[in-house]
């Protein structure tokens, strides 16, 4: 059977999917109009800037030929006589150092030519040759008597330092000043119209688009494919509209190709500036968009399902989690207690629930509370069984050391004996310091040394700043018994106990160590759980249950051993100083 849970997340799901589908389509379609309608608008606005770079490049060769035909050296120039052949040269040198810099510094001026009406001629780049396509005479008869200008269509010329070039002639009547009527020759400026391209060849439109040039009479004047240079266009029909009007886009069929044709026209050059590009290149565009979309769609579908899950969970959860909680009253844990948010059947459910935990609570309070007394108890049943164990022992060691060396070291021992059990019994206070904890210990190791034939190796390394903070009474003794009678007692070679002690931030952490036997993690874990045997390790239990007793579960201790290899003992308990009690009586 289909849980409610299920079927909600399902239902939810499959209309949030059916509703990213048809918002991704109607997206896909939209951004394909989209596409075509950035590119046109785009493009146009490229064109247009297109046309004022042209319109610059023509104001700089009308204020080039202004400059040209006001000119003293070149106006003297057309007014020579041929015969006067030593003021030619000189005229020459003058116009082509004249003029050099300002070709060399125009780099769609191929050259500047002026042709006198005395027959004589000036060229910056030599004497040229026309290979066809427009005749210059033409051109040379239609100059206007005003010295407008004249402007050809795209052709081939040859210049003998230069090679050919497809080149745009600027044509003007050079008059006299003095005289306007008067003739004096005819300029020319030739650019190149490689150059001229560079403006627009840049400008991508898609992968294989391509933007040219042409005039309005319908010849091509700029193409970066230079074989359609020259080519006649207008009675193409798919170019019809682009010379019908002043800008806009349109499709066309181009050889079988599905082509966007934008187009804009200039106002003052009588240039139309066309772009092409097959419009599969600007689908890819869209389909770029449409597997992004898609994509959107299939991480939309994901969300979906894990809100629709998070939503059926939330209709769904009020249930499970009361299940939940009769589960885990149960199993025994009866702090639980269910939120009641609603006002509904299971907002019932849920107060009956929170009733009847309330009185099992209530009914088991009291066999707890005796439980925590026992355990304190037991507890300090632990702490009592501490003194008679050493005291059997340092008797023992008082009575042999009277019959070996009549008495000579029973003072001392006596003396260790007495501070020991002073700091032990600590006025009836659990809690002592630092300080008396080490001279605890340090009485301890007094008695023990007799106990040896060979004195084990003892260093004590704790910081002094330590001293005055708080801590609970015989914690490192026992330690440091067991590291003597069960880690380095029965080792063959010097033994050693090393007891250090430094702060670690909020904490105390003091170590007791040895190069002892060692024990497995078998036996680590039967001292902590109660079932070592013997008496062995039942020092470090105590004293891991009374610090957690005291100061909380977070500390206590912790054991680091291997058989062989010694044992590390650590005690970790918090950094506080309190006074209470413990002073020691003089």
């Amino acid at each position: 059977m289909r849980s409610l849970k299920y079927e909600l997340t399902l239902y939810i799901t499959l209309v949030i999917v059916i509703i990213l589908t048809a918002v991704g389509s109607i997206s896909y379609r939209s951004n394909k109009r989209a596409v075509e309608l950035r590119v046109s608008e785009s493009t146009v606005e490229n064109m247009k800037q297109i046309d004022k770079n042209f319109d610059y490049i023509l104001g700089d060769i009308k204020d080039i030929s202004l400059f040209v035909v006001s000119n003293n050296n070149i106006r003297n120039y057309t007014k020579l006589q041929k015969d006067e052949t030593d003021k030619i040269s000189d005229t020459l040198l003058k116009l082509n150092e004249e003029f050099a810099n300002l070709t060399n510094s125009k780099t769609y001026i191929s050259a500047i030519n002026v042709y006198g009406e005395n027959g004589l001629n000036f060229e910056t780049a030599g004497p040229s040759i026309n290979l066809g396509g427009v005749n210059m005479s033409d051109y040379e008869k239609m100059l206007p008597k005003d010295g407008s200008f004249v402007i050809t269509p795209t052709y081939k010329r040859y210049y003998p330092p230069m090679g050919s070039q497809y080149v745009i002639s600027f044509y003007r009547q050079i008059n006299d000043i003095n005289n306007f009527a008067r003739k004096l020759g005819i300029l020319r400026i030739d650019l190149n119209e490689n150059e001229i391209s560079k403006i627009y060849k840049d400008i991508k439109l898609g992968s294989t688009g391509h933007i040219f040039v042409a005039n309005k009479d319908g010849y091509v004047v700029s193409h970066s494919d230079k074989s359609e240079i020259s080519h006649y266009i207008k009675d193409e029909p798919y170019f019809e509209n682009a010379f019908a009007s002043n800008e806009g886009y349109y499709r066309e069929k181009i050889n079988g190709v599905d082509t966007l044709i934008t187009y804009y026209t200039s106002r003052e050059l009588n240039l139309v500036i066309i772009g092409m590009v097959p419009f599969k290149e600007l689908i890819n565009e869209a389909e770029v968009a449409r597997r992004l979309n898609l994509l959107l769609i299939i991480i939309g579908s994901v969300i979906a399902l894990i809100l629709s899950y998070i939503i059926s969970l939330k209709i769904t959860q009020p249930i499970k989690k009361l299940t939940v909680l009769m589960k885990m009253v149960e199993e025994g844990e009866l702090d639980v207690v269910f939120d009641i948010k609603r006002k509904d059947e299971i907002a019932a459910l849920g107060r009956s629930f929170n009733s009847m935990t309330a009185e099992l609570r209530t009914l088991i309070e009291d066999v707890y509370k005796n439980q925590i007394s026992r355990k304190e108890a037991e507890l300090r049943a632990l702490q009592s069984q501490i003194n008679p164990h050493f005291l059997y022992n340092t008797l023992d060691v008082i009575y042999w050391t009277s019959r070996m060396e009549k008495a000579p070291k029973t003072g001392e021992i006596i003396n260790a004996l007495a501070k020991l059990f002073r700091l032990g019994l600590n006025r009836g206070s659990e809690i002592t310091t630092v300080k008396k904890e080490l001279e605890h210990l340090e009485n301890y190791l007094i008695i023990q040394k007799m106990r040896y034939d060979e004195v084990p190796q003892i260093e004590i390394d704790v910081d002094r700043s330590l001293d005055e903070y708080s801590t609970i009474k015989v914690i490192l003794q026992p330690l440091v018994e067991n590291a003597l009678i069960h880690g380095i007692a029965d080792l063959e070679g010097e033994g050693r106990v090393r007891i250090t002690g430094r702060a670690e931030g909020k904490e105390i952490v003091l170590v007791v160590s040895d190069n002892g036997v060692g024990m497995d993690e078998e036996t680590i874990k039967e001292i902590f759980q109660g079932d070592f045997q013997a008496k062995k390790g039942f020092g470090l239990k105590n004293v891991n249950e009374r610090i957690k007793l005291y100061f909380g579960e977070k500390y206590g201790i912790k054991i680091d051993s291997q058989k062989g290899k010694g044992t590390r003992v650590e005690i970790r308990i918090p950094k506080v100083s309190e006074k209470i009690g413990g002073e020691e009586a003089d």
